[in-house]
């Protein structure tokens, strides 16, 4: 979640804030915590990361509501959950902040997504 209501990253009362390399920010803690059971039941330990409500550098005058955090959209997806924490963090620095939160698009791109795999593995 990219959008500003999250603060700014700079923002020590932000979900988004690194300020203390020791001490992981909430979005880090819920990566973490949600990736390391899901992890468990993923063969290829290999996943899709998305992001929505940001501004990205090639467009920085445009919200997009739906991006791949590891700028591939044809390929999303990183190697474990360690993976997923190094998107983030690199995101985090590039994605500016704004809004609004529109979950439509990146809902509907991620069931595509989903329904593609799906019909490659049957």
């Amino acid at each position: 979640d990219f959008t500003a209501s999250n603060g700014p990253a700079h923002n020590p009362n932000s979900l988004h804030f690194m300020g203390n390399a020791n001490v992981p920010n909430q979005y880090i803690t819920a990566i973490q915590s949600v990736g390391s059971i899901l992890e468990q039941y993923d063969t290829d330990k290999r996943y899709p990361v998305y992001g929505f409500g940001g501004r990205m550098p090639e467009s920085p005058t445009q919200t997009s509501h739906c991006f791949a955090l590891n700028g591939d959209v044809f390929n999303p997806e990183v190697p474990g959950v360690g993976g997923i924490l190094n998107v983030y963090r690199h995101a985090i620095q590039r994605v500016t902040l704004h809004g609004p939160t529109y979950f439509s698009p990146i809902l509907r791109y991620v069931n595509g997504f989903c329904l593609q795999k799906a019909q490659e593995m049957s």
